[in-house]
């Protein structure tokens, strides 16, 4: 038995088809659809701006509609309703109200949200969604409604 058979190295070919057709692309994550490097999110989380919903038609008045909503959150822990269930968020800001971070999780259920936003200097924020689509934790956001009772 020589060293070749005792120690086997698997190599991974594309199709030539398949790498006529796409021959710089790289695979989406969430999809696992053949995209351009320029077609990826920029932070390198692996998922296409497809599935991430990025559109440039409707990021201005969403992402408004996000700040709006975003900063009547209060900072902390707190429970509340999401399309008819129950889910607990915790909210977290930086001293400077600069970053934050949220991770809301479905009590009962294993759903949850996750994002980062960054408040540039010229007034812009950035939102970056933990893997899952931007148009998920607009939704979510947009339609978290806090239980008074626990407040």
């Amino acid at each position: 038995m020589d060293s070749q058979t005792r120690h086997p190295v698997i190599e991974i070919v594309v199709p030539r088809r398949a790498r006529a057709h796409y021959p710089d692309s790289v695979r989406c994550l969430c999809c696992n659809g053949p995209r351009a490097p320029s077609e990826m999110d920029e932070d390198g989380c692996g998922i296409c701006d497809e599935c991430l919903g990025v559109s440039d038609n409707d990021v201005p008045s969403t992402i408004a509609a996000f700040e709006e909503a975003f900063g009547q959150l209060p900072s902390g822990y707190m429970e509340g309703n999401f399309e008819g269930r129950r889910w607990s968020a915790t909210v977290r800001r930086s001293a400077d109200a600069r970053r934050m971070w949220m991770l809301a999780e479905e009590l009962g259920g294993n759903e949850i949200v996750s994002f980062n936003w960054y408040q540039l200097s010229d007034g812009h924020g950035i939102l970056k969604p933990c893997e899952m689509s931007v148009s998920r934790v607009v939704d979510f956001i947009l339609g978290f409604r806090i239980d008074p009772r626990l407040g």
